[in-house]
């Protein structure tokens, strides 16, 4: 039960901090994004994940063998194509939670959530898809999560850890765009980045458990925007313009179960 009573501290971030550039990145990114090193913080973050999927209305799907492998395959392009990025992340774990509410989110030490809702009805490129599990990379990898005081009363429902685990939007956007950055050198096809946010700002009603705030995401689209005008595309990478047959399967498996 000592789980159940424990009180979370999360520590505020580190002020003039950077993220250190990519080898070859083609801009430095302008702003510094919180990092947490604590790890008292981590341990009671990841109790967060454990004491979520321990409430009674967590359900969560139980994916194929193929499906794990393709999902992990998946995340080590993303992380051995950036490897200089990447000291800490090697190997993190999918949970797909069984709900129709596209939902993305990720705990320390290593695992990121996805909803069902969220790859079957959203995500129609594997570009796409790899967008989104850069950005929960980058958060794993650097710890970028607000100050919270947390008193669990009975269970923690979605809407509470959402909320908890929500962010400024200025340190989103440095996470949009290290992902957009990864995604490239990975060989993914970058465009579907922002195809990604605009799918977000056409489907508010859906989103809106998500983000939380209508308002933002038409910022952060955007913000996005200005970044796209801003940086100069000089690499000469060929990205995957098709998805992968695994892809495929993944969306299929999950829209059978």
């Amino acid at each position: 039960m000592a789980r159940f009573l424990f009180i979370i501290l999360i520590l505020s971030g580190c002020s003039g901090i950077r993220i250190p550039s990519l080898k070859k990145s083609p801009r430095p990114l302008e702003k510094p994004v919180a990092i947490y090193e604590t790890k008292d913080f981590l341990d009671h973050l990841s109790s967060l994940g454990d004491f979520y999927l321990e409430s009674p209305k967590t359900k969560v799907l139980q994916i194929s063998e193929k499906d794990k492998k393709y999902l992990s395959a998946l995340s080590l392009d993303i992380i051995d194509n950036n490897e200089i990025f990447f000291s800490k992340l090697k190997k993190p774990s999918f949970i797909i939670l069984d709900t129709e509410v596209p939902l993305h989110f990720s705990l320390p030490p290593a695992r990121v959530f996805l909803s069902r809702g969220l790859i079957t009805k959203y995500i129609k490129h594997e570009s796409m898809l790899a967008g989104i599990l850069a950005y929960e990379f980058v958060r794993l990898e650097k710890n970028v999560y607000n100050k919270n005081i947390i008193i669990p009363t009975g269970y923690l429902s979605i809407e509470r850890l959402l909320s908890i685990l929500r962010i400024g939007i200025d340190e989103k956007m440095e996470l949009h765009k290290w992902a957009f950055h990864l995604t490239r050198r990975s060989g993914f096809d970058s465009e579907y980045y922002l195809s990604w946010l605009q799918v977000q700002n056409r489907n508010t009603a859906d989103f809106i458990l998500l983000v939380g705030d209508i308002t933002s995401m038409t910022r952060e689209e955007a913000m996005f925007k200005a970044f796209l005008i801003k940086e100069s595309n000089t690499d000469n990478i060929v990205t995957k313009k098709n998805s992968s047959k695994s892809f495929y399967k993944l969306v299929n498996d999950l829209r059978e179960s």
